[in-house]
């Protein structure tokens, strides 16, 4: 009986440990999938603190922070360049603080689960979003964008603590999370260089 219970534990180990390998693996493909030939360079860690998950993402922009701001304040934009976003629209605006509902999927691989998120941001410019979800699928969700002058551009910081409102098995649910992070940051950093790049243009034009 004894020998039966270690087998099943060790089995039970092993399982744990493939999991959490394939996991790892389809966000690392993933994250590489996001990253077209050219585009800005996205880092992102996630860790699992008790039932939530700490999310940090970090990028170099060739683009200049008043452009940056406009394109992350944009908010009913955000479904023309942000994957799995059906709609993004602001519902209230009370000086700083924007109320924002969206709604999309969470994605990875053939898993889709809907999303449906009310947020109050509030808007600290020309550098810092700070949000909260006030309503919807996930339990808690609180997050940031900072915009920093760097010497080789200009970095944007997402800082985010999730409390997710699904079930998943362990290392599952923390890929989950870290793929769609990945994939939306990396859309949000292209946006940003593709907006930057057109104001260059029209200001070379003009100096012509």
């Amino acid at each position: 009986m004894q020998t039966r219970t270690i087998l099943e534990a060790t089995r039970a180990a092993k399982a744990r440990r493939i999991a959490a390998y394939a996991a790892a693996l389809a966000v690392a493909l993933a994250v590489a999938a996001a990253q077209p030939a050219g585009a800005a360079a996205i880092a992102i860690h996630t860790q699992r603190d008790g039932d939530t998950i700490d999310i940090h993402a970090t990028v170099v922009l060739n683009a200049d922070a008043a452009t940056a701001w406009r394109v992350l304040t944009d908010y009913n934009r955000y479904t023309e360049f942000i994957p799995d976003l059906r709609f993004s629209r602001i519902l209230a605006r009370r000086g700083a603080t924007v109320t924002v509902e969206q709604s999309g999927d969470a994605a990875l691989w053939l898993f889709r689960m809907p999303l449906d998120i009310t947020f109050e941001i509030d808007e600290i410019p020309p550098y810092r979003l700070q949000s909260r979800a006030v309503a919807g699928s996930l339990r808690a969700l609180t997050s940031s964008y900072a915009l920093t002058p760097a010497a080789s551009g200009l970095r944007l910081d997402y800082v985010g603590r999730a409390a997710p409102g699904y079930a998943l098995f362990g290392r599952i649910e923390q890929a989950v999370i870290e793929h769609n992070v990945a994939r939306q940051f990396q859309a949000l950093a292209d946006e940003i260089e593709r907006q930057s790049a057109i104001v260059r243009s029209r200001a070379i034009a003009v100096v012509k």
